[in-house]
């Protein structure tokens, strides 16, 4: 299983400082380029105003602006000089009544300015970044945990698991955990990450090794089935996991999610005939209903062998 966390909002985060500081001045920054009054274009006299209100507000008043100086980011400090000469060359080309020049120069002002407030993000909003990394990282490194638990132990018998330092894991989870408390959540993140990597690479492992390795034996059907209505419902706890972690688009989703109510119904169909006494089909039920969580794992996006079923 490949899964993989994504975790990055500075690009949205400086987008939102430009649209903040352009609603200021009463103008969106993607309507900038084409305003409307009664249904016609405004005169280029009009755009250059309202662009060059919206950079001078930009360079005067722009929280990032503000922190470049003292950031020690001689990159970002180079740019935010070059927006401001840029501002200066533009109101020159302005009063020569070179208005498009004085336009172009103005939009690559805001082109330095955004890059200038990537290069230097809000250090609280970072922080809050990291403290919700970490919340979300840590709930999951421990349910894959415990699912590898699950798995292995069923395994245990069999063989087949991969193995796991589960000390190990739990030691780099406290120690994320006292860096978390103390505030340090992005050191914290960093152990928590190893320690997610090989939770997840362990159970991935298992996973393999118990849809590949298919020939085992077991003592009376009534316990194969056991075994693989456990296995249905350790993939199953998988898929809500997947969904949060990787974020596929909304159609990939729903037809996940099928693929689950799928499963379910076919799970419920092999109770019964197992109930009944009819393991041979209870186990080929339940065999297909864990193909369609398979599926619905691949659907989001993690890479699932495909189950190959043992020969009589």
């Amino acid at each position: 299983m490949t899964v993989k966390g994504r975790y990055s909002g500075r690009p949205l985060a400086a987008a939102i400082v430009l649209a903040g500081a352009a609603s200021a001045v009463g103008m969106p920054v993607a309507a900038m380029a084409q305003v409307s009054t009664g249904g016609t274009s405004v005169s280029a006299q009009a755009q250059l105003e309202s662009k060059t209100r919206l950079v001078k507000l930009l360079l005067s008043q722009s929280p990032a602006m503000q922190r470049i100086p003292q950031s020690g980011n001689v990159q970002a400090q180079k740019k935010l000089a070059d927006a401001r000469a840029l501002f200066a060359r533009a109101g020159s080309e302005a009063e020569a009544g070179r208005q498009a020049e004085a336009v172009r120069m103005l939009d690559e002002a805001l082109r330095e300015i955004t890059a200038a407030s990537r290069m230097v993000p809000d250090t609280a909003q970072l922080a809050s970044q990291e403290r919700a990394r970490y919340a979300g990282m840590s709930e999951t490194t421990r349910v894959f945990l415990n699912l590898y638990k699950g798995v292995s132990a069923r395994m245990a018998a069999k063989g087949g698991a991969a193995p796991l330092d589960v000390n190990g894991v739990n030691s780099a989870i406290a120690r994320a955990d006292s860096l978390a408390a103390s505030g340090n959540h992005k050191d914290a993140n960093a152990a928590l990450g190893e320690a997610y990597k090989t939770v997840v690479g362990a159970l991935n492992r298992t996973l393999m090794a118990e849809t590949i390795v298919y020939d085992q034996k077991f003592d009376t059907p009534s316990d194969e089935y056991k075994y693989e209505l456990a296995r249905n419902r350790n993939y199953e706890e998988l898929v809500p996991l997947a969904i949060a972690q990787l974020n596929p688009p909304r159609e990939s989703a729903a037809i996940s999610d099928s693929y689950v109510q799928q499963s379910r119904h076919l799970r419920d169909a092999s109770q019964k005939h197992a109930a009944s006494g009819d393991y041979q089909l209870a186990l080929k039920t339940i065999q297909d209903a864990t193909l369609h969580l398979q599926r619905s794992l691949r659907v989001a996006g993690v890479v699932v062998p495909q189950t190959t079923e043992s020969k009589p």
